[in-house]
């Protein structure tokens, strides 16, 4: 009796304390059994009803411990190749918005040279990524004389690269023999190198534009002076905040002036400008930068008025938020015989009637040499009639059209079309919704003459695009252009290599040798003077100016090397910001090799980079070349610069 008692009560606590009210019955009758059930089924069915509590149990912990997913619907972004953030802790729905590459139908092209060398061109990095991971996955197995191996080749790759043999000059002690390790003293010395270089005494023409500024309330005008002179005394007054109605009464010369330049007119009233071009009659340039409020319906009739028989050659623009539609379209219309360059920034009232001023405008052809628009908001059917004008853009030499809403590839071909070849720098940076297209466009249209070509921050293009764009030769298109500077900031950190680049100075390797030359007149570039002095034969002038790759990931030590062969004595900019694969090695060597026109380097971002390079580059000592972003760190350690 004492045994069955046990029993039962061992039977009553395993049960389960609550059931769901749809096996209440269920569970009642099992309960009524186990107590009737012998001694020899006691054990059998206490397992069993274990066994389904777990079940249960488990059951409730995973619906409780995975939140269920709302089903409100999500506002996705407008474009999601522009958004990088989600707000939500586990991304965007990979179920939903997700889709692989290999999912996704090719899409098919208008059968071309263009096309087909874009298309060969992916296939062929397709198949090299598929190679590399094959041999990466076979030589999982080691071997004795793997480090000897390792050995050889590396001394075959110094051999091939130069500037892996570069040593920086940086001293590791000081004149005492002591090793520098304090981070005081680093940056001591790296400010003792700044200086030591660097002329710290003033010219006497800054004297001068410092001390009239100093007493620049006392001045009454200037008189007859240069326009350069002006701008720097309008500078210095912008950045010491002296520049107001009264200051630009003083500054500016009346009647006689033929320059107006501005660089901020954010604190001179639209009255006073207004009272400035009414009282000058023989403006020919008017440069207003930050224009603000000073530039509206009444700085514009006055500048009609006064100015209407004046010849003004140069319109620039920026920041004039009160500047109408109709206004713009009048002081085109006004000077369309004698405008040479036109430049609006940040109108936000220009639209239908500027377009319409120069799409009927046919004496714009004959004078006009550059058209500049930036941040600008135009429908599709405005910059259609620009694209369609009567001959207003014909021979235009230099094109912006950056940051503009509603640019398309195929209104920016019928734009490069009607070009005529004609084009020696285009910018057409941050238009999100351009692709390879444009670059189709630009080889087919204007590769003769284009010098300078800058395509920042324009997401939609391809490496193989690129590639393509400065391939030689392709059947049924002309040769490449011949760049002088090409900037490549902020697109796609896969698409710019050091393949891409060793194809767009490919150009300037054919260039004819000294010894071949016997007459100036075939030298190919003639925008440069025909000076002699080259590099491994190459003619001077012949290669990079400005090189702009932020942002590309794939560029190594490499492309630096193929830049010293092709542009030693030309290159004066070099960008390669938030490039991780840049060493010590690469830069210092350029800059030993490179000539002393180079002035500036952009490392931001390249926390690899060390004091090796920026104190024992061969141009420390002498503070001739600027390196900008030098102050960054690596993650989780002290800055030493």
């Amino acid at each position: 009796m004492l045994y069955q008692s046990a029993a039962k009560i061992n039977t009553i606590t395993i049960m389960p304390s609550r059931a769901t009210k749809n096996k209440k019955d269920e569970n009642n009758a099992n309960n009524e059994e186990m107590e009737l059930a012998p001694e020899s089924q006691g054990n059998s069915v206490a397992a069993h009803v274990r066994e389904r509590q777990r079940a249960v149990a488990e059951r409730e912990a995973a619906r409780l411990a995975r939140p269920e997913r709302s089903r409100r619907s999500v506002l996705a972004h407008a474009d999601r190749k522009l958004s990088a953030v989600s707000s939500t802790p586990f991304g965007f729905l990979a179920s939903n918005r997700r889709s692989s590459k290999d999912d996704e139908p090719e899409s098919e092209e208008w059968c071309g040279p263009f096309s087909v060398a874009r298309q060969m061109i992916a296939k062929r990095e397709e198949a090299k990524r598929k190679r590399i991971e094959e041999l990466s996955e076979e030589q999982g197995e080691h071997h004795p004389l793997d480090a000897i191996m390792e050995e050889v080749n590396l001394q075959q790759q110094r051999k091939i690269h130069p500037s892996m043999q570069w040593k920086s000059n940086l001293p590791r002690s000081n004149d005492d023999g002591a090793v520098v390790t304090s981070t005081y003293a680093k940056r001591q010395r790296r400010v003792d190198l700044s200086k030591s270089g660097r002329n710290l005494i003033p010219s006497l023409f800054q004297i001068t534009v410092s001390f009239i500024v100093d007493n620049f309330e006392h001045v009454e005008s200037l008189g007859v002076i240069e326009n350069d002179v002006r701008v720097a005394i309008a500078k210095e007054l912008v950045g010491r905040n002296k520049l107001d109605a009264k200051a630009f009464e003083a500054l500016v010369e009346h009647n006689t002036m033929e320059t107006l330049e501005i660089i901020d007119c954010a604190g001179i009233p639209q009255d006073a400008m207004a009272s400035v071009l009414a009282s000058t009659t023989g403006l020919r340039y008017l440069l207003l930068t930050h224009a603000g409020r000073c530039f509206g319906r009444k700085s514009v009739k006055a500048l009609l008025e006064k100015n209407a028989s004046a010849n003004l050659c140069c319109l620039s623009i920026a920041g004039a938020y009160l500047l109408e539609d109709d206004d713009a379209a009048k002081i085109i219309e006004a000077h369309d015989s004698t405008l040479q360059s036109i430049a609006f920034q940040s109108c936000p009232l220009l639209g239908d009637k500027f377009a319409n001023a120069v799409h009927n405008n046919q004496k714009l052809s004959e004078n006009l040499l550059e058209l500049s628009l930036q941040d600008m908001q135009f429908s599709g059917n405005q910059l259609s009639m620009l694209a369609n004008s009567k001959g207003a853009l014909r021979g235009i030499t230099n094109l912006t059209l950056k940051s503009i809403t509603g640019l398309t590839d195929e209104v920016l071909g019928r734009i490069l079309e009607i070009s005529q070849a004609s084009l020696d720098s285009l910018d057409i940076g941050y238009n999100h919704s351009l692709a390879d297209a444009t670059l189709l466009s630009i080889r087919k249209y204007n590769s003769l003459r284009l010098k300078t070509l800058i395509l920042d921050g324009i997401k939609g293009l391809t490496g193989a695009g690129l590639e393509a764009l400065f391939t030689h030769p392709l059947e049924g298109l002309p040769s490449p252009p011949k760049l002088k500077v090409l900037k490549l900031a902020s697109i796609d950190p896969e698409a710019v290599t050091d393949e891409l680049l060793r194809l767009v100075t490919a150009s300037f390797m054919t260039s004819p040798k000294i010894n071949e030359i016997t007459n100036p007149n075939e030298l190919e570039d003639t925008s440069f003077p025909p000076r002699f002095a080259a590099y491994h034969g190459l003619v001077r002038g012949g290669g990079l100016v400005q090189l702009d790759i932020q942002g590309s990931t794939l560029v190594t030590d490499q492309l630096l090397e193929h830049i010293v062969e092709t542009s030693a004595n030309t290159l004066e900019t070099l960008n390669v910001s938030y490039c991780p694969l840049i060493k010590d090695q690469g830069l210092g060597y350029l800059v030993s090799k490179v000539g002393n026109q180079l002035t500036k380097i952009e490392v931001w971002g390249c926390a690899q980079l060390t004091d090796d390079f920026f104190d024992g580059h061969n141009r420390a000592q002498n503070g001739t070349l600027e390196i900008i972003g030098a102050w960054m760190k690596r993650s989780g350690t002290r800055t030493l610069r």
